[in-house]
């Protein structure tokens, strides 16, 4: 019966989520179906809510951040138990770092944007939280420091943009696990041009190709004034970035829904190292 009300009704999926230790309620938890685009972020309360349409009751439920151990159900488990979700942290084992001195800054990735190849990106307030948006950068086989993640922007409304940074190891087009360990929340300011998120404080340093992705958390004002002609219509909420032409894009709908690659344009990023 409740696999049938699934299907036919859907049913809001809501909880509450907590640290395990200190009690307290836990901002920018990502909350979604896996393999599908349904899910949602916690807000500053701890709380998330989001409608899960024409889902059998055993489709699978994950609740993640980085620094935290995952958790997951399935729908019948989730309406079933109390909702509030206690996320217990995780512990790293440190890996060993070569010490030396950096001594030579490059880029890692492209700076090449042309005009042909457009823009992507978000439009709305409130409905584009856990997308993400990004491209895959070789930064080589020996270890380097980042220092900053530079972003073009084609132009944005809103007065400040949120997102969480993430890198993550790839193979060919196949995105693995996550490498960060703490959650690194960034905003973009600019209304166009290219866009610095300082990294340096986080102290970064890694090896390889990875995937390098924002994730749409939040956004603060909105200036109307700017609105702009979007796919044949009139948009006053939005953030664009300039595409790089030939490169990898990474794109996901939905905080646990599948990745899409476009190997053709990918959104205008590159890291900034020392090696």
């Amino acid at each position: 019966m409740l696999s049938t009300l699934l299907a036919a009704q859907g049913q809001m999926i809501e909880g509450h989520i907590l640290d395990s230790l200190s009690g307290e309620p836990l901002e920018y938890v990502s909350v979604g179906i896996i393999g599908t685009p349904f899910g949602s972020i916690s807000d500053e309360r701890g709380s998330f809510s989001f409608e899960a349409r024409e889902q059998d009751a055993s489709s699978r439920l994950r609740i993640s951040m980085i620094g935290y151990e995952a958790q997951t159900f399935s729908l019948t488990e989730f309406t079933q138990r109390e909702k509030d979700i206690k996320l217990v942290q995780k512990a790293y084992e440190l890996a060993e770092v070569e010490v030396k001195p950096w001594t030579r800054e490059r880029k890692a990735g492209s700076d090449r944007i042309h005009r042909i190849s457009g823009w992507s990106g978000w439009g709305g307030m409130q409905i584009r939280k856990g997308y993400e948006m990004g491209t895959r950068i070789a930064l080589g086989e020996r270890p380097v420091k980042i220092i900053n993640l530079q972003v073009r922007l084609h132009r944005q409304a809103f007065d400040t943009s949120y997102f969480r940074l993430h890198i993550r190891a790839m193979r060919d087009t196949l995105v693995l696990e996550e490498l960060l360990t703490q959650n690194i929340v960034a905003s973009i300011s600019e209304e166009s041009g290219w866009a610095v998120i300082d990294l340096e404080p986080y102290q970064l340093v890694l090896s390889g190709t990875v995937g390098v992705s924002l994730e749409w958390l939040k956004v603060q004002g909105l200036n109307k004034d700017r609105a702009m002609k979007i796919d044949n219509r009139m948009q006053e909420a939005y953030i664009l970035f300039k595409n790089q032409k030939n490169d990898c894009g990474l794109y996901r709908w939905g905080t646990e829904a599948k990745w899409i690659i476009n190997n053709k344009m990918s959104p205008g990023m590159y890291f900034t190292v020392l090696e």
